[in-house]
């Protein structure tokens, strides 16, 4: 079996995996806008979109250019904060998404999808079968596009009348670090700049060990 075959069977695998787990959220949900709107799911849904097109790309052979890495590289960002920031800051606040968490018995499942399984799938993905050395030391800064789309996205579906679950996070404002009522518009912006110093971090880290694997693989 080549490489090229093994790559297109695995991401088949990540997009059932994030399939799944999207679909297990929004199984019973009392609000489908309601968990739509965390950044859980959206994180999980461009993945899914992405991965669709990446296995388009692959079937078809298509050389991967700058766009692709750029993309590529922008997603596992995304998904990997959807991890982190949920295994260190949410859950140990008992943080769920939807109410019906202790009525629903696939929930435990469709967090472990979401916010362990296809987030590892996706990272692995890019260190199983991407070729190193092609993210470019400016790519950090578009990679930021996305979280901060989505902190602009909560404020503009709580400020139109959008309210989230309100177990563990915000009613108003999805999770305790953007709700300005409760910490102050201070506590917010020292938690944005924060949380943005450090993907920015990450996405930097991330670009290094790229480049030091582009190396090892040239040499």
């Amino acid at each position: 079996m080549t490489r090229r075959k093994v790559s297109i069977g695995y991401k088949i695998l990540v997009l059932l995996s994030l399939t799944i787990g999207i679909l297990l959220n929004l199984i019973k949900t009392t609000s489908v806008s309601a968990l739509l709107s965390y950044y859980t799911l959206q994180s999980n849904i461009i993945c899914l979109v992405g991965f669709a097109c990446f296995l388009y790309l692959e079937i078809r052979q298509e050389e991967k250019s700058d766009i692709y890495y750029l993309i590529k590289g922008a997603i596992v960002i995304a998904i990997f904060i959807t991890a982190f920031v949920y295994t260190c800051t949410l859950a140990p606040t008992n943080f769920e998404m939807d109410s019906l968490q202790k009525s629903v018995e696939n929930k435990w499942v469709a967090n472990l999808f979401v916010h362990s399984i296809s987030p590892a799938m996706v990272i692995a993905d890019y260190f199983l079968f991407d070729e190193k050395g092609k993210f470019k030391c400016y790519y950090p800064i578009f990679w930021l596009i996305i979280p901060l789309n989505y902190v602009l996205y909560v404020y503009m579906y709580s400020f139109s009348g959008g309210e989230f679950f309100n177990i563990g996070g915000s009613k108003h404002f999805a999770y305790f670090f953007l709700d300005y009522e409760k910490i102050g518009y201070l506590g917010v912006a020292k938690w944005l700049i924060l949380m943005g110093l450090f993907i920015v971090f990450i996405s930097y880290l991330f670009v290094f060990i790229d480049s030091k694997l582009g190396d090892r693989e040239r040499s």
